[in-house]
């Protein structure tokens, strides 16, 4: 593929990752704020059994978790191929890694952190209550990080053209 092609492509990519990445940053936000917040009020307040008892069929009977997931793959693939193609362009390579990559590195801190084990059995209903307390300790915390990671990669991902046309 020739210069002036991957360079269409290099920009589409952009605009997808930017794209995303805002998205994400809202998921987060909004998980922080209130999604998270109510998990979180079913264990303290001692309805964890209706937790099970009705997120658990929620899950299982819609697509909703499938489609919750989607902007998460399609931002880690496009995130991997934009940083890849920054790289081969030489093109804002800092930026690409740090932004580009946000859902690598959340998800290096839900999974490294435990936070992923803790969710899926706290919200399957398999956790026991050290777990419970975990999960409680940690949840908004984390996806606050989330939130502020996603904002600054959207915000990162804005400096690339600004960048670019003052050279």
């Amino acid at each position: 593929m020739e210069r002036s092609r991957m360079s269409y492509v290099y920009w589409g990519l952009w605009i997808a990752t930017t794209v995303l990445n805002g998205i994400l940053a809202g998921y987060m936000i909004s998980h922080s704020i209130m999604f998270g917040r109510f998990f979180s009020w079913f264990i303290a307040s001692g309805n964890v059994e209706l937790l099970h008892r009705t997120y658990t069929v929620f899950r299982g009977q819609t697509w909703a978790n499938q489609i919750y997931d989607i902007p998460l793959l399609l931002h880690l693939i496009i995130g991997i191929v934009w940083v890849a193609l920054s790289f081969f362009l030489k093109r804002e390579r800092l930026i690409a890694v740090l932004a580009g990559l946000s859902t690598v590195w959340v998800s290096i801190l839900f999974l490294g952190s435990g936070l992923g084990a803790a969710e899926d059995s706290v919200l399957s209903g398999a956790s026991d209550e050290a777990t419970r307390q975990y999960f409680l300790s940690i949840n908004i915390p984390m996806h606050s990080t989330f939130a502020v990671i996603y904002a600054a990669s959207f915000l990162l991902m804005l400096l690339v053209p600004l960048r670019t046309s003052a050279r």
